[in-house]
């Protein structure tokens, strides 16, 4: 056993989460799966380095955003000591943070409404070797690798208010209807808008859009 305490027969998992009621959550719906132990938890990414080296673990189950030490710092971290192989997991749809997680050398990257029995396969693959990227995080990633290559990014014209209210509605995952419900406008108004957003940003959808605007700064 070395310094990170790998096991080699059940799989053993280090839960990473910021909230109690996740973790434990979590950890009972893992113990009923057949072969798997939860070998730890931890609340924050330094934690978790601190537990793996006082409890075997073959992969990490690691929350994107916590204090004190984030998904994508950890990950980076256990990368570079050969810590177990790491899946990140979140409820958040933001490109920065995914292209920052797989940079970081995360083995997985998936939602947290992940089904429990495709969690498990995806434990073990990542065990094996494999990487698990869901496929709205691979086609994510993708648009911001292709927004970076890129041309500098620029804006044709400025934003009116309304669109700056609509860009800041997008990058918190509201849909087309709750943007129209909290400005008083139409779905039709909204797609309009969207619109001009797009070409404004030269974009071509709103997970693209989200990362331009970043870029530029027009989103914090």
């Amino acid at each position: 056993m070395g310094a990170w305490g790998w096991g080699v027969s059940a799989l053993r998992v280090l839960i990473v989460d910021d909230q109690p009621m996740v973790r434990q959550g979590l950890s009972l719906l893992l113990e009923l799966l057949p072969g798997v132990v939860v070998a730890g938890q931890a609340a924050n990414g330094q934690e978790a380095l601190d537990v793996a080296r006082h409890f075997a673990a073959d992969v990490v189950l690691m929350d994107v955003r916590m204090p004190v030490m984030d998904g994508a710092q950890a990950t980076r971290a256990f990368h570079a000591r050969g810590g177990p192989p790491v899946i990140l997991m979140t409820t958040f749809d933001e490109p920065e943070d995914m292209v920052a997680g797989l940079q970081a050398g995360a083995s997985g990257y998936l939602f947290k409404n992940v089904d429990i029995h495709e969690l498990h396969d995806a434990m073990r693959r990542v065990r094996a070797g494999e990487r698990v990227i869901h496929p709205r995080v691979a086609q994510a990633v993708a648009d911001a690798e292709a927004v970076d290559a890129a041309p500098g990014v620029t804006l044709q014209a400025p934003l009116t208010a309304r669109e700056q209210a609509i860009l800041g509605a997008l990058s918190a995952g509201a849909s087309n209807k709750q943007i129209a419900q909290r400005l008083g406008i139409s779905d039709g108004t909204v797609k309009t808008h969207l619109s001009n957003l797009f070409f404004k940003l030269g974009a071509a959808n709103r997970t693209e859009a989200v990362y331009r605007a970043r870029q530029l700064r027009l989103l914090p």
